[in-house]
């Protein structure tokens, strides 16, 4: 996912409300990008956030977020993607509804870390996005969450619109605890749609001295176990990664390498590799460019 920094760019009150609050956020990369049957080309990219929050008298928050992002050509080719999602949150929790994480991928972690051009170490074979069973219907995802201390828990319902699939519901809780130099994460979740159901577990371990590991695991009754591993480390204004992932039923696997150098102010260096083993032939992608933020 690509990392955005927010911007106000407005702020408003009006009768019954306690404060209303627009930012407007900005993203967009720059930079060369090849691969296996691919001739090496430019890349750009451009993309636009809305986040809009607000709070009522009584202390209930709400907001929702917008997102334009433009397909990765200069001609708009594809037409621009928008996604949306509307929150309200209070002492009861959480509620979000629309384009947002199911409970199973709200509570497992992800084994990619920083950021590529065109997403290369998180788009190869070998890698899960934790997504389960999200996107069964129409990809309208209602989640609750909650956190009390150091747990947190979710629930989510996907809905099929024609009434003929059962709902897709799902399941996570999540536990973080410090532990002497080790900020550990822990996270579980389980997500069913009628027809398919997985469970998945994942582990992630960050450590003062700036090494990252986190270990992820789940298994759908369909299409098998999947396993998957990512290493990282920090220095400074560096970040190196690497992620490998393998699926025991298909045997596919591959892996994903990532640098990042932050130069400040928003701005960041990206270089990126996946390798992809399908069937046993092997493909590869890379890319090499700027990102930055606004």
């Amino acid at each position: 996912m690509k990392k955005i920094l927010f911007a106000t760019t407005a702020l408003v009150a009006s009768a019954g409300i306690a404060s209303a609050e627009v930012k407007l956020t900005g993203y967009a990369e720059i930079g060369i990008k090849g691969g296996s049957g691919m001739e090496t080309q430019f890349h750009d990219d451009i993309d636009v956030s809305f986040k809009l929050s607000g709070e009522t008298d009584g202390g209930l928050s709400f907001g929702a977020k917008i997102d334009l992002d433009e397909a990765d050509t200069g001609a708009f080719t594809g037409g621009p993607q928008q996604l949306n999602a509307v929150w309200v949150k209070g002492a009861f929790g959480k509620v979000t509804l629309g384009d947002t994480d199911g409970a199973f991928d709200w509570a497992l972690q992800e084994i990619g870390m920083g950021t590529t051009l065109t997403d290369d170490h998180t788009t190869h074979a070998g890698y899960n996005g934790n997504s389960g069973l999200d996107g069964s219907y129409d990809g309208q995802v209602l989640r609750y969450d909650n956190t009390f201390g150091d747990f947190g828990v979710a629930i989510s319902a996907e809905l099929d619109d024609t009434a003929v699939g059962d709902p897709a519901w799902g399941i996570g809780v999540k536990y973080n605890a410090a532990l002497g130099g080790v900020n550990l994460g822990l996270g579980l979740g389980f997500q069913d749609n009628g027809a398919n159901d997985i469970w998945g577990v994942s582990i992630d371990a960050k450590m003062d001295s700036g090494f990252r590991a986190i270990l992820n695991y789940s298994d759908h009754s369909t299409t098998g176990a999947y396993t998957g591993i990512g290493l990282g480390y920090t220095m400074d204004a560096l970040l190196v990664t690497v992620n490998y992932g393998t699926y025991d039923l298909s045997g596919n696997d591959g892996y994903g390498l990532a640098v990042n150098y932050d130069l400040g102010g928003g701005a960041v260096v990206m270089a990126g590799y996946g390798n992809s083993s399908v069937g046993g032939v092997d493909t590869n992608t890379w890319s090499l460019g700027l990102g930055l933020s606004f």
